[in-house]
Parts: C-alpha cells; structure tokens; sequence
C-alpha cells in the first residue's frame, strides 16, 4: 500500500494482462475520483489458502495522486475494500506496505487492522540447486495428500487450525489449487510420511511483465527441523515457480518466527516491508 504518483508499469506490458487481471472475477479495483479526475485506486483481491476455506482479501496496491494526498482519499478506498471484503465473506483483510511505508501503520491501525505479518521478496528469482539431506524426497503436492498438509500447516498454530464443520469445504478448495497449472506446491517425505510443505502459487504481476511466485506457507514439522529440508523444499518450490514462468518470489512470515526469516534471508530473499490484517472475528 501506498500514496504512490503512478503504478510503475513498464511501458512494454501489454494491456491486454492489465485488463485480464482487474478483469478477474477474484478482483474488486475502485477508482476515486476529484476535480474531474483520477485521484485514487486501490486493487483489492480475492485469494484462497490451502488451509483455510473461506476467501482472504489483499490488497497490493493504494495509489493516490500527488495533487490529491493527504485529503483522506487513501483511508477512504481503505473503507470502500472493508466494506467490499465484508460483503464477500472472508475471513481476512491483508494490505501490503513498503519498507519506506511505515507512516500508514497508523491509518490502518485506526481502521482495525493488525502489523504482525513481515514481507520478504526475492528479485530475481534464483534458484540455487539445494540439496535434501539424504533421506528425504521432495515430489509435487497431490490432492491425496490433503490430511497430512492440513496437520502440518496445523502446526503454525490455533489459528491455522481449520474447524471439524469446515472440512468439506477446506478439501474441496485444496483439491481445486492444486489442480491449477498455477500451482508450483511441493512437500518433503521421509520414509514414506510427509515432513513438510511448501505451498506456492504463480500469478500475473502488475509490476512487471513477468509473473511472480507468491509463497503463503513453509512448514516442517517440528521433530524434523534444523536439518536443511525447509531450504531445500524452499529452493526446489522456487525452481518449479520458475519453470512456470516466474521471475520473482514474495512471502509473509510471523514477526515471531525468527528461526524462519534467516531461512528465507538465508535463501536470498530480503526484507520487502509488512503485511497488515484485518480480522472479521475479532
């Protein structure tokens, strides 16, 4: 998010996959407008997780014009998504800020919003060839494999945890992603058992021709931590986002999970600002 003159588009991008995205039936773009003119726009999406079943608001771009800022515009597209998201049902509202960002904090903290999630971006995507510790093997996810991924990104927590009445729903979402040819998800075995997961999704990117991979989750279950299979999974989902065409990588992270940022700076991602989230249940 930010109060950003003008969407960095390459001049090369072809109109066609402007149209195509805003197009999107998972996409809500509002235009505000002042003296005649474009003031404003916030793009505002609709995603799907493997382990939630319900959809989550984002939000990767707030732009207002330089003659329109700091006249309540941006905070008055923010009111226009909330609103939106409420009408579709998500669970979650996420909104991304810039490292030189951080001034909006207190905007979207008034708005409810929460700051715990850190951005990390890799760009270029590079893929360094890390190898399993012997072992294990890393293979595409299946739909077969949806209870042992829903124990394992479980284990991130309560709130990661899906509800027994909402099963049905998680599985049919899981089986639908993992269809897409979007989809660059891997897992780790040992000895037959999955051990980890690395859920990733290619997507069109706004601001640059190419697509980017986004990264929602990295597990590895606890008693197998500590022995280079999260950078491995991480380096072989990147290497397969990037037979699909991308050319970057981003990811969320807990500010908590310490352990996993020097993973991923490890890895060649850096520090790309924060995720704030606005909750529907709290």
């Amino acid at each position: 998010m930010s109060e950003r003159s003008a969407l960095p588009l390459s001049p090369a991008s072809p109109r066609e996959r402007w149209e195509r995205v805003i197009g999107s039936v998972d996409a809500s773009p509002f235009l505000a407008m002042g003296d005649g003119q474009p003031a404003g726009l916030l793009l505002l999406f609709f995603r799907r997780r493997l382990n939630f079943a319900t959809w989550e608001g984002w939000a990767p771009e707030l732009i207002v014009g330089e003659l329109f800022q700091r006249r309540g515009i941006g905070r008055f597209l923010l009111r226009v998504a909330i609103e939106e998201w409420r009408l579709r049902g998500a669970h979650r509202l996420i909104v991304e800020t810039e490292p030189a960002e951080e001034g909006c904090g207190a905007m979207l903290q008034s708005l409810g919003f929460e700051g715990y999630l850190l951005r990390f971006r890799q760009d270029p995507l590079t893929v360094r060839g890390v190898r399993p510790p012997e072992g294990v093997a890393i293979r595409p996810i299946q739909p077969a494999d949806f209870e042992a991924a829903t124990r394992l990104v479980a284990e991130m927590g309560a709130a990661r945890s899906p509800a027994p009445d909402r099963m049905d729903a998680l599985e049919r979402t899981f089986r639908d992603l993992t269809a897409r040819p979007t989809d660059a998800s891997l897992v780790a075995e040992r000895d037959g058992t999955m051990v980890a997961i690395c859920t990733a999704e290619v997507r069109e990117s706004l601001r640059g021709e190419s697509p980017e991979a986004w990264i929602p989750e990295l597990v590895v279950t606890e008693q197998m931590r500590g022995r280079g299979i999260g950078s491995a999974l991480l380096d072989a989902s990147l290497g397969e986002a990037a037979r699909r065409g991308a050319s970057s990588a981003t990811l969320e992270s807990g500010e908590q999970r310490a352990a996993a940022h020097v993973l991923y700076q490890s890895s060649g991602f850096a520090g790309a600002g924060r995720s704030w989230i606005l909750w529907r249940d709290r």
